[in-house]
């Protein structure tokens, strides 16, 4: 189930536990774990949530739209807030479930949230590694920036187009019938596969 929301109190007290304990399993910079796991910017963003049966958290992306983006002071770049959004606290905590890869659903339920405004692409920053892994599933984004390190890790500003992403599909050997990434391990590859956090904002 996948739920999108406004600010709500509980949610959010939910995603950021989410968030941090995603965050602490990434193998990521332990020192940047309270700023990237909540900030400001959650009491204005729309909050896209996948859970499981059991009603718990297995996927998180927040939408901030408007004026002022976390994105901002990090690239000197001329974002289109008209016709944009910010993605970003991207976190999982499994490749897969009932079938369908937590990801793409995540992000394409978040797209056709937006896609329903009116809005034609997201921008965020996501790090060196997830945009290596973003090259070989082929899929549909362009890069706007050099490497920068807004949270101390190589990131890389992108653009995604919302329908590019919607329309979007595998191809065909890039994940196995597990939902696992070229018939890697669970834990053999744990930064990819099992958990991910990998986007700024």
């Amino acid at each position: 189930m996948i739920k999108i929301s406004e600010y709500d109190a509980q949610l959010v007290a939910d995603i950021v536990k989410f968030r941090r304990d995603t965050y602490e399993h990434s193998r990521r910079n332990p020192s940047q774990l309270n700023e990237w796991s909540s900030d400001e910017f959650d009491h204005q963003a729309t909050h896209v949530v996948m859970f499981d049966e059991h009603e718990q958290i297995i996927g998180v992306v927040r939408i901030i739209a408007g004026d002022k983006w976390t994105i901002d002071p990090y690239y000197d770049f001329k974002y289109d807030k008209v016709n944009g959004v910010e993605f970003g606290r991207l976190a999982i905590s499994r490749p897969s479930h009932n079938g369908q890869r937590v990801l793409s659903e995540l992000i394409k339920a978040a797209c056709r949230h937006c896609a329903a405004q009116g809005r034609t692409h997201f921008y965020g920053f996501v790090i060196a590694r997830l945009k290596k892994e973003l090259q070989r599933l082929r899929v549909p984004f362009e890069e706007l920036s050099p490497a920068v390190a807004p949270m101390g890790e190589d990131s890389f500003l992108i653009r995604f187009g919302i329908e590019d992403l919607i329309r979007f599909q595998p191809q065909r050997g890039t994940e196995n019938t597990n939902g696992r990434k070229d018939g890697k391990t669970e834990h053999g590859n744990q930064d990819h596969v099992h958990r991910v956090s990998g986007a700024r904002g």
